[in-house]
């Protein structure tokens, strides 16, 4: 629930990883040719550590991590 410089700055993020400077060439999805998108997403978030991913994230941000 953080405020709303930490939104702003969280969709900034996404917005440079997916469309911006920093943003890959190939997206997995565009990659993918096996299953439904269903069926990889089920996949990616049983690998994924999101908690991780998201200490990361608001660190790049800079955003200060609030207790869950």
């Amino acid at each position: 629930r953080g405020t709303t410089d930490d939104r702003v700055r969280v969709l900034r993020l996404i917005e440079t990883m997916t469309i911006g400077a920093t943003a890959v060439a190939f997206r997995t999805e565009s990659m993918h040719g096996a299953g439904s998108p269903q069926a990889q997403r089920v996949r990616i978030e049983a690998q994924a550590n999101f908690d991780e991913k998201m200490s990361h994230a608001s660190r790049i941000a800079g955003i200060e991590p609030t207790p869950r």
